[in-house]
């Protein structure tokens, strides 16, 4: 069996019995950490299945481990914490959606494995690679581990300054300083790196789908939106005089008000 065919039906599989433990414990929260940590199952097959560069398929598949398992285990650790609760966005859609939310809820699962397998595909094309690493790959290599240690360092001052002030106060210290986001803009970085790494094979310059669909993302959809809008809420004018100042994404000197 192909190995993208193959990929694309263990994640079917798997989301869809996530989707019945969703139901089963009433948290479609889940979603979020099952998305995260299977990014290296299908980048598992694809140097599992290839007799390609040795090295290539190592980092190949030492980034996946890294990105999915940093980020997965975050948020599993956060959906158990407030379990049963769901995650408001989670919560508003099952209130809307009513004795309708567990179809849908399927949907979303599955879409969800849809996102995992096309964020995969760099991976795939690079696997197929069996070249010596090239210049492109070493530079996107460091772009990814530059995006890593800046995602950590971020979380860090961020748990660093909630340990001293407590809750309810705006992080604005080191990285938060410049950016109301610094944590996501890494995140962003991260695949930027993991894009430029696989561009390098033939093909591998066509997955920018990869970068943009995780910007996409980071910026519109599931990162700074609804972080904004909940910050906004607990935080009130103090937040919006730190959204005047301070860059949403990209790290940048302070505005003057």
């Amino acid at each position: 069996m192909n190995v993208l065919i193959l990929s694309a039906l263990i994640l079917t599989i798997l989301f869809l019995i996530g989707w019945l433990a969703s139901i089963k414990i009433k948290n479609a929260s889940i979603v979020d950490a099952m998305w995260a940590l299977s990014l290296g199952i299908p980048v598992f097959i694809y140097v599992s299945a290839h007799q390609g560069n040795d090295l290539r398929e190592v980092i190949l598949l030492g980034m996946a481990l890294i990105w999915s398992l940093r980020l997965g285990v975050h948020l599993a650790k956060r959906i158990y914490a407030h379990h049963p609760d769901e995650d408001s966005r989670y919560k508003i859609l099952r209130e809307q959606w009513g004795e309708h939310s567990n179809r849908n809820f399927l949907i979303i699962f599955l879409i969800n494995a849809a996102l995992v397998f096309s964020l995969s595909l760099p991976f795939y094309l690079s696997s197929q690679f069996a070249a010596t690493i090239q210049l492109l790959e070493w530079i996107g290599l460091a772009v990814f581990v530059i995006g890593f240690i800046g995602e950590i360092i971020a979380d860090y001052q961020l748990a660093l300054f909630r340990k001293q002030k407590g809750g309810g106060k705006i992080c604005d210290i080191g990285l938060w300083n410049y950016s109301r986001h610094p944590n996501y803009f890494f995140e962003a970085v991260i695949w930027v790196g993991i894009y430029l790494f696989c561009a390098a094979s033939p093909l591998g310059i066509y997955t920018f789908h990869a970068p943009l669909l995780m910007i996409f993302l980071l910026t519109k959809v599931t990162g700074i939106p609804p972080t904004e809008r909940s910050l906004l809420k607990s935080r009130g004018d103090a937040y919006r005089e730190y959204q005047q100042t301070t860059s949403a994404f990209i790290p940048w000197f302070k505005k003057e008000i």
